[in-house]
């Protein structure tokens, strides 16, 4: 008799959870370059103990990072917003061969650029913690490799994979 009304009080709960849920927009939450610069900051300085001098120059070059992420989002929202009120339903279009490549290969460069700067922020130790650290964060987000704007990938839904 417990575990009937148990099951019928979960399923009830559940019931009434998603019944919340319909017909509500998800909020999306706006993008803040400041904040991301200071998580990605406060991370790095967790993994390799930057000094306030090293802090300030990889906050700037994260801050630098997320606002360009930020105006790549915008012109992306624009460009969408645009094709909706000319009547044409924005789709996602897969990428060429070719056309992937050519990111991959921009990706890259804008690694290599990054990793190059922070051989100039961190002591000789330092860099080969970050290296490590870079590597880790790539394991865990495989398809977004290393820090910056180019990190991560969304789904039609709005929803991260």
């Amino acid at each position: 008799m417990k575990k009937s009304i148990t099951l019928f009080f979960a399923v009830m709960i559940s019931v009434v959870l998603v019944a919340q849920n319909d017909g509500r927009q998800r909020v999306r939450r706006e993008f803040n370059p400041e904040e991301m610069a200071m998580r990605l900051t406060e991370d790095l300085h967790k993994a390799v103990a930057l000094d306030s001098m090293q802090y300030q120059f990889v906050y700037l070059l994260n801050y630098a990072d997320m606002t360009a992420a930020q105006d790549s989002m915008k012109a992306r929202r624009q460009r969408m917003e645009e094709m909706r009120k000319n009547g044409q339903k924005p789709e996602r279009r897969q990428m060429t061969e070719e056309q992937r490549k050519a990111q991959m290969e921009i990706m890259q460069q804008r690694k290599a650029a990054r990793d190059e700067q922070m051989k100039g922020i961190l002591s000789p130790e330092q860099y080969e913690k970050y290296l490590k650290y870079d590597e880790e964060r790539s394991k865990r987000n495989p398809r977004g490799k290393g820090v910056g704007p180019e990190r991560g990938r969304r789904t039609g839904n709005g929803r991260n994979r």
